[in-house]
């Protein structure tokens, strides 16, 4: 046998070994498997028992009327925040109103959730003007303990609020007739992220 026929079946012995052992790498035992997850978001649902204006008529000065509200969760998620928004319109009956607002002689008054009739004393949690409330962006009833703990999924709250006209020891003869239509909007936001 020549050196080239020695030297050629040394490199074809050499590339088969070498494919022996290459492909023998490649023969293992092997399981694949594939996991799906679904991620369904919560929902926030807020409803009332009320869906008409809060209509304030026929009251004098030093009167007061209570209302109490129920705001239902609707949704799956807990109501960790509830923010009200106000507006209202005031219908001057005389044009006389010489550009005072009536909104700024009503007061809101949050109550405790105890609060059964009567007097508001001792009861009042939180008071400001009707104006004053209209103003302020974000007001929590949560936070302000109308609706202690927020609201959880499926439940529903109640809650209670005076309105009072101002007795202001002055001449308040310009508001005569005139009547004072409410409307609140209420915000449920969910609570901080957290790990499920």
């Amino acid at each position: 046998m020549g050196i080239k026929k020695t030297l050629g079946l040394g490199v074809a012995s050499a590339a088969l070994g070498l494919s022996l052992i290459g492909g023998g790498t490649f023969a293992y035992f092997s399981s694949t498997t594939t996991s799906t997850a679904t991620f369904a978001a919560g929902t926030l649902k807020l409803g009332s028992s009320f869906n008409t204006p809060v209509a304030l008529t026929n009251l004098k000065p030093g009167d007061y009327t209570v209302r109490t509200f129920t705001l239902s969760n609707d949704g799956t998620l807990d109501i960790k925040f509830l923010k009200l928004a106000t507006s209202y319109t005031v219908t001057d009956s005389l044009g006389d109103n010489a550009g005072q607002d009536l909104g700024d002689h009503f007061k809101v008054k949050l109550l405790k959730d105890t609060y059964t009739g009567g007097s508001t004393s001792g009861y009042v949690l939180s008071e400001v003007s009707l104006k004053n409330l209209k103003n302020i962006a974000s007001y929590d009833l949560v936070a302000m303990g109308a609706v202690p703990g927020g609201i959880a999924a499926a439940q529903s709250k109640t809650f209670k609020v005076a309105f009072e006209f101002v007795d202001n020891s002055q001449d308040q003869n310009i508001f005569q007739g005139d009547s004072l239509s409410l409307n609140w909007t209420f915000d449920a936001l969910q609570g901080l992220g957290e790990t499920k």
